[in-house]
């Protein structure tokens, strides 16, 4: 006898459980291997910006900066995305049917373009490394990025049993099974490119620290110039609450409202933006645990310096 089929969507507890290796490295259910294909494949441009995050590190604050540093702060005159066949990362594909990938529809978008990617730097497209357009990544504490990745995943439970058990999240995300590869591979895969003239690598925390400078240093890397009165009002935009009035704004007016500021236009991308955020969900031996990974993974890095 079959078993019963699902009716409606599946839980973050199922879609948890259907996380599969491809090429190496785990992925949710919506990624499916001809979409790794053709990123693989994909016809990169010398003007491309490529935003490269491991989920939950800063992905829509730095896609804001970025957008807000090409517009000298005119929150006004950034082009929001008007295909949602375009919506979310290149190795995506594209929802209810998830037959076609992202990565098709972004391929004939005229430049200069911007895109998305959770993938490690060894999947990447190819071009990546020849053509050489500019790759920002930005990284984030593993135990922030853990607690935020999470709530993000959960955000769409309506019972208990719908929702993924913490205990199991956490020991999956330290593990080689976790989703988008675990935190250790992906940042370690684009720190190894910090050097490279096209790759900016920065931290969740140094933009927390001293946005003004992130920003500035930002501007260099990616050749624009913007004004004092710009920066005030990168800075204004670019904030929580700055960042809260778009997403509402955008949400009121574009066409694709919702779909731009939540995942499949329910788990909103934004939320507390801390740091520390972690302290209220780890248990002590998590957090040892984790220190542990760390001290193993980093020593000798560099990289240690900055989550020691």
């Amino acid at each position: 006898m079959e078993p019963p089929k699902q009716k409606g969507p599946p839980t973050p507890k199922m879609m948890f459980e259907m996380r599969r290796e491809l090429e190496g490295t785990t992925f949710p259910p919506f990624i499916q291997p001809h979409c790794l294909a053709n990123v693989k494949n994909f016809e990169v441009r010398e003007d491309d910006v490529v935003l490269a995050t491991y989920p939950k590190c800063g992905t829509h604050w730095m896609m804001e900066v970025i957008q807000l540093i090409k517009t000298d702060g005119h929150v006004d005159q950034i082009e929001r995305e008007n295909d949602r066949r375009a919506i979310g990362c290149i190795e995506f594909t594209i929802f209810p049917e998830m037959k076609e990938a992202i990565v098709d529809v972004v391929d004939k978008k005229p430049s200069p373009r911007m895109y998305g990617t959770h993938l490690p730097a060894t999947l990447l497209p190819a071009q990546i490394w020849t053509k050489k357009p500019k790759v920002v990544y930005v990284t984030r504490n593993p135990k922030d990025a853990a607690n935020s990745f999470y709530n993000f995943m959960n955000a769409d439970s309506k019972t208990q049993d719908d929702r993924i058990g913490w205990d199991e999240f956490c020991s999956v995300f330290m593990s080689e099974k976790a989703i988008f590869g675990n935190w250790f591979d992906h940042t370690l895969s684009y720190w190894s490119h910090r050097d490279d003239e096209n790759v900016f690598f920065i931290t969740f925390e140094e933009m927390k620290k001293d946005i003004q400078s992130v920003i500035s240093r930002l501007a260099t890397f990616l050749e624009v110039t913007i004004t004092p009165e710009g920066m005030e009002r990168i800075i204004e935009h670019s904030s929580m609450e700055g960042m809260k009035k778009t997403y509402a704004k955008i949400e009121k007016e574009h066409e694709l409202g919702e779909l731009l500021t939540k995942a499949h236009g329910k788990l909103p991308f934004l939320k507390k933006g801390i740091v520390g955020g972690w302290k209220a969900r780890f248990t002590v031996a998590q957090s040892e645990a984790m220190d542990k990974v760390l001290k193993e993974r980093l020593s000798g890095t560099g990289l240690e310096h900055h989550y020691n």
